[in-house]
């Protein structure tokens, strides 16, 4: 469909190259020489997709994405950036500015209508999406490493999506993401590649670009799969990364390391519930007393659940010490499911796609339930 786009450039040539060249597809063009007059025009215009110049005069193209990025108004504005052939670097900042595409020049006029009509589809799509979904968000962290939370979060996902709900499997850690391996997945990028992006240059576009399918109907988004991509990060990125995900899908459930950083408190504060994993054992009921404390702290208005999964088969504590420990009832204890879990992994599977009959996913569905049961009103960061 016909759309408005801005084309802004101070070579008077190239822009009108550009101008003809999408008039042939109907579309209406207005054009600006420099940045402070494309932010003006686009204030005044409103226009479906920028293309951006990035040597321009007054104010860089890099400026005017970042600027547009920290308008909620057009936060979401697709945007081309366009600079010379081969600079490496100009196209590392104008992504990191915010830019959807990026086009060198010379500029071929059948890429550029390529891009044009992709981008705006893709907007398209997601404006739609936005004005659709308001998605319920719920984490799960373990009281300490290795207790099955990824586990929990893989199969609660699952079991949500074969109602027919529209999930996002969000794997949000500092380090290397299992979740790859355990769904037999290739990610050839991560959530390591919203971290080189300034927090208000997140968008719908770079969020999806990252999200990959599964035969059992859940969007995953990885996190880091290289050593090369770890490293924390911050309240803000957590915010955004999480605001982008929920206008895209009916539930996102999230895989949280066991850590006491900024970026997993943004995430908790603004998750609807929490779900705290443990181990029937001694050691695992003392952390995860200590992880209650932790959110505990983040604000009363927290619904926090606790789920304990007996992974080894023997309980080292009854389900009345490890209430008694905690000082809390438990939403559910998890039968034993290891050997499932093992085989489910080899083909790259939830236990309710690998043997949808098995005990631990009539438990995970009766967890789902209870949780879905509560209605609660999270804390907004």
């Amino acid at each position: 469909m016909p759309a408005k786009i801005l084309v802004a450039d101070d070579d008077v040539m190239l822009q009108r190259l550009i101008s003809n060249t999408l008039k042939l597809e109907h579309h209406e063009i207005i054009q600006a020489a420099n940045g402070q007059q494309a932010l003006e025009m686009i204030r005044a215009e409103s226009p479906d997709l920028i293309i951006l110049d990035v040597m321009m005069p007054i104010i860089n193209g890099f400026d005017v994405c970042i600027a547009l990025r920290k308008d909620a108004a057009t936060a979401t504005l697709p945007v081309i950036m366009l600079s010379g052939l081969g600079q490496v670097q100009e196209k590392i900042m104008g992504l990191k500015a915010g830019a959807d595409e990026y086009l060198t020049k010379p500029i071929d006029p059948r890429e550029l209508l390529t891009r044009v009509e992709m981008l705006l589809e893709r907007h398209r799509i997601l404006r739609q999406n936005t004005a659709a979904k308001s998605g319920r968000v719920y984490s799960v962290i373990g009281a300490k490493g290795g207790v099955g939370a990824t586990a929990l979060a893989i199969n609660l996902a699952a079991q949500i999506a074969q109602s027919g709900k529209e999930v996002i499997l969000l794997e949000f850690r500092p380090d290397f993401g299992t979740i790859s391996v355990q769904l037999n997945l290739k990610p050839d990028a991560s959530l390591a590649n919203l971290r080189d992006l300034e927090a208000v240059a997140i968008t719908e576009q770079a969020v999806v670009r990252l999200l990959l399918a599964t035969p059992f109907g859940v969007r995953v988004l990885c996190g880091p799969q290289k050593a090369t991509e770890f490293g924390p990060f911050t309240a803000a990125h957590g915010g955004a990364i999480l605001a982008r995900l929920n206008a895209l899908a009916d539930y996102i459930i999230i895989d949280l390391p066991p850590a006491a950083d900024e970026a997993t408190e943004a995430i908790i504060k603004s998750s609807d519930q929490v779900l705290v994993v443990v181990e029937p054992e001694i050691s695992c009921v003392a952390a995860a007393v200590q992880r209650l404390s932790q959110i505990g702290a983040y604000g009363n208005a927290l619904t926090v659940h606790v789920v304990a999964i007996n992974r080894q088969g023997v309980l080292q504590l009854s389900l009345r010490e490890i209430e008694g420990r905690l000082g809390r009832t438990l939403t559910a204890l998890l039968p034993p499911a290891t050997e499932v879990l093992s085989a489910a992994v080899q083909y790259g599977l939830p236990i309710i796609a690998f043997q949808p009959n098995h005990i631990f996913v009539e438990q995970v569905q009766e967890v789902i339930e209870k949780i879905q049961a509560v209605r609660v009103t999270p804390l907004r960061v």
